[in-house]
């Protein structure tokens, strides 16, 4: 399969190599110098049929660009494409760890940034096409912004209104959950306990549009317990990685307790690199937190969370058991079905078309338009095309299919 229904993205497999190529104290001029209060649009970017990433629109040199706003990214990302359009001063390239291994990537002196709240200075950012990293969602994405922005004021993620909030301090509103946080380095970390078992360090991390991943050296002893789960293989720059899919019964934060939380657990020595994904045990996204909004207060060490239902919110939403895919002009297309899913149980399978949504035409439409028109439905009619066959109208309606893990 080619990637998760919960969206166990292709960045994740990279970006937190890059610290190792760069080092910390490169990104030390990114941080803001004044953080008056301010707010900012904030895109969803849909990479699956549950959770999105959070993205903003800046100003630099007249051109308009999006940027992924990620608390797990040590360092900034830029389309090579936007370095060349607007002419930033190229640097010597730098040797990255990869899911495959080093491979030699170029960078470029970005000028300071427009960010909420006060100007960030001049950084370094490592040039990658960002499409392949990211998938279809990259195409619209011109670079990243990573935790050293994020470690010196107050961000709130407000995914329930589309904002993004900087400002100098935070009064948690009433009814909202404050959560101790450390930074591991340069990276926000939370203590979780999966079930029963003890409390763990887990990043905080809004690259990841899904739940949680628990990575490959923490996801062993749960891979044994769970017995057969169904699994993916991300294709990856610089090699390929793989993981298995269950649903968490219990993922508790101090006072704050999620049930059904759908994880991917990495699997193979593609995932094993040292560095945070050995010291950590996985990583957090904006699934838990998408009904609401989550404050990310780096000064005073603590995660605000406001979402309905708290201090136990509801499960998430099941899917619909398959990821699209573009190919050319040939429109959407399924690149995978999980078995036991929603639309393995009405026939569907890799390589069949999506031609229709809700008796709308899909041919002009990216993964992540289809995902949006998806958000928040429990149902939907889909319009399936095989080659040699009659276009099928098949209604899927999200189902919780994935094995349950107490």
């Amino acid at each position: 399969m080619a990637t998760s229904l919960f969206t166990l993205r292709r960045r994740q497999w990279l970006r937190w190599g890059l610290l190792a190529g760069f080092g910390v104290g490169a990104f030390r001029s990114a941080t803001a110098q004044t953080v008056p209060e301010a707010s900012v649009p904030m895109r969803l970017q849909r990479t699956g049929d549950v959770g999105a990433l959070p993205s903003i629109e800046l100003v630099i040199d007249g051109t308009t660009t999006h940027w992924l706003v990620d608390s797990g990214s040590t360092t900034a990302l830029v389309a090579p494409a936007l370095a060349e359009r607007l002419r930033l001063r190229r640097l010597p390239p730098v040797s990255v760890a990869t899911a495959g291994g080093l491979q030699t990537v170029d960078r470029y002196e970005l000028p300071a940034l427009p960010w909420p709240g006060g100007e960030a200075g001049t950084t370094v950012a490592a040039a990658i096409d960002l499409d392949a990293l990211f998938g279809p969602a990259g195409a619209r994405i011109d670079g990243l912004i990573g935790a050293p922005w994020l470690r010196d004021g107050v961000t709130t993620f407000d995914f329930a209104r589309g904002q993004l909030r900087r400002g100098r301090t935070i009064a948690p509103p009433p009814g909202a959950v404050t959560l101790p946080l450390r930074w591991d380095g340069p990276l926000p970390v939370l203590r979780l306990a999966i079930g029963s078992r003890p409390a763990e360090d887990f990043l905080f991390d809004t690259g990841n549009a899904g739940a949680l991943v628990v990575f490959a050296r923490r996801a062993r002893a749960l891979l044994a317990e769970a017995g057969e789960l169904p699994g993916i293989t991300v294709h990856e720059l610089g090699g390929t990685a793989s993981a298995r899919h269950v649903r968490i019964e219990r993922l508790a934060a101090a006072d704050l307790v999620w049930t059904e939380v759908p994880a991917a657990l990495q699997t193979g020595a593609a995932a094993v690199r040292g560095g945070h994904f050995d010291r950590l045990a996985g990583s957090v996204g904006c699934a838990l937190f998408e009904a609401g909004a989550v404050t990310l207060d780096g000064r005073a060490g603590r995660l605000v969370v406001e979402a309905p239902g708290l201090p136990t919110p509801p499960p998430l939403p099941g899917g619909f058991g398959l990821t699209l895919g573009r190919v050319d002009s040939a429109g959407l297309v399924v690149s995978a079905v999980f078995d036991g899913g929603p639309a393995s149980m009405v026939g569907i399978v890799v390589s069949d078309r999506v031609t229709a949504i809700d008796g709308n035409a899909t041919g002009a439409w990216t993964p992540a338009d289809a995902w949006q028109a998806l958000a928040g439905r429990g149902a939907a009619d889909f319009e399936i095309a095989r080659a040699g066959s009659t276009a099928r109208r098949l209604r899927l309606q999200r189902q919780r299919f994935f094995p349950l893990l107490r």
